[in-house]
C-alpha cells in the first residue's frame, strides 16, 4: 500500500486550506475525513475518531478544533466535481462521488424529490471523504479455497460495514482474472473505481467493468455481452439480484458478491434463500480493528 501516494492525490484535490491542514495528518491509519457544516474538523482512524486544528494537530476540545463552514463545504463541492458541479449531478443524487484514486465522497444534505425520484440534494451539510486503500495480496490466501476441481466456486461474502469485503473482492479479482475473464459489475463505483474511463485501481487485465449498472440489469448485460468465465459484484440484497444471480449460475457462469450481515444464521428468510444459491460463504469480522477471515462455510448450493 502507498501511502505517500495516497496521501499525494488525496491532498492535490482538495482546496488549498485544507490541502495545509490535513497535510500534517498520518495517512497510515487514516480511513476519514468528515467535513460537517457549523461542527469541527474531524478524522477517522484504526484508533478511532479526533478532532483537528488548524494546523493538523490533534484537538482536544471543540474551542481548539477547525470549524468546518459552508464556505468550505461549497468549495470542497467545487474542488471534487473539478469545477463542474452539473456534470456530477447524478452522482449527487446518489449521495456520492468518485474521485480520482478510488477514493470516495459521501454527501449529507436536503433532497429534492419529483414524482418520487432524487433529483437533487442542496444545502450541503456534510462531506464524509473515504481514503480507498488497495491491499494487493490480501486475497492470496482465501482464492484456493474457493476452488474446486480447478473451478471457482459460487462465493458470497458476509460481513459488516468496514470489514473488508470490497477489498477482498477487489483482489479476488485481480489474481482470478490471471487465468479467467473476470467482469466486475460496479454499482457504486467502489470495487473498480473507473474515473473519466480509467480503472483506479489493480482489478485484473482480464477483467471488464460495467460502471454504474445496477448489479441486476449488469449481470444480465454481462453475460449477453463479455463471456465473463466470473462475475464479481458487491452487496446483493432485493430480489432483483437473487433472479440476476440465478440466471448468471444458469448461464454457467461463477459468481462471487457479498452481503451484510454478522453470520449465515442471523439474516432475514429473504437472504437466507438466497444463500442457498452460493457454494460458499466466507464469514469476515475484526479483530483489534484489523479485518480477518472469521469462518468458511460449505453452502449448499442449487
Amino acid at each position: 500500500m502507498d501511502i505517500p501516494r495516497i496521501k499525494s492525490e488525496i491532498l492535490m484535490q482538495l482546496p488549498i486550506h485544507f490541502r495545509t491542514i490535513l497535510s500534517n495528518v498520518d495517512f497510515s491509519s487514516l480511513q476519514e475525513v468528515r467535513f460537517r457544516c457549523a461542527k469541527p474538523l474531524m478524522i477517522h482512524t484504526d484508533s478511532g475518531d479526533m478532532m483537528i486544528t488548524e494546523k493538523g494537530e490533534r484537538a482536544f476540545s471543540q474551542k481548539d478544533s477547525y470549524v468546518v463552514s459552508a464556505k468550505d463545504l461549497s468549495m470542497l463541492m467545487t474542488a471534487f466535481c473539478e469545477n463542474s458541479v452539473y456534470a456530477y449531478q447524478r452522482e449527487i443524487c446518489d449521495g456520492f462521488l468518485t474521485i480520482k484514486g478510488g477514493h470516495r465522497v459521501g454527501i449529507s444534505g436536503r433532497c429534492v424529490l419529483s414524482e418520487g425520484e432524487i433529483i437533487n440534494v442542496t444545502d450541503i451539510s456534510g462531506l464524509n471523504l473515504r481514503i480507498a486503500k488497495e491491499f494487493k495480496g490480501c486475497a492470496e490466501n482465501l482464492l484456493p479455497k474457493l476452488i474446486y476441481n480447478n473451478e471457482i466456486v459460487n462465493t458470497i461474502l458476509i460481513s459488516p460495514p468496514q470489514c473488508g469485503k470490497t477489498t477482498i473482492l477487489r483482489d479476488l479479482s485481480r489474481l482470478i482474472s490471471q487465468t479467467k475473464k473476470v467482469t466486475i459489475i460496479d454499482e457504486r463505483s467502489e470495487l473498480a473505481a473507473v474515473k473519466s474511463g480509467v480503472v483506479q485501481f489493480d482489478v485484473g487485465i482480464r477483467t471488464d467493468v460495467l460502471d454504474r449498472f445496477p448489479k441486476s440489469m449488469g449481470m444480465l448485460l454481462a453475460i449477453r455481452s463479455l463471456s465473463p468465465e466470473v462475475i464479481i459484484t458487491d452487496e446483493i440484497g432485493g430480489k432483483e439480484d437473487y433472479f440476476a444471480v440465478k440466471s448468471v449460475l444458469n448461464a454457467g457462469c461463477r459468481t462471487i458478491t457479498s452481503m451484510h450481515g454478522y453470520d449465515t444464521e442471523n439474516l432475514s428468510s429473504e437472504r437466507k434463500e438466497m444463500l442457498n444459491m452460493f457454494d460458499c460463504a466466507v464469514v469476515l469480522a475484526k479483530k483489534n480493528g484489523i479485518p480477518e477471515i472469521k469462518d468458511i462455510i460449505k453452502l449448499a448450493g442449487e
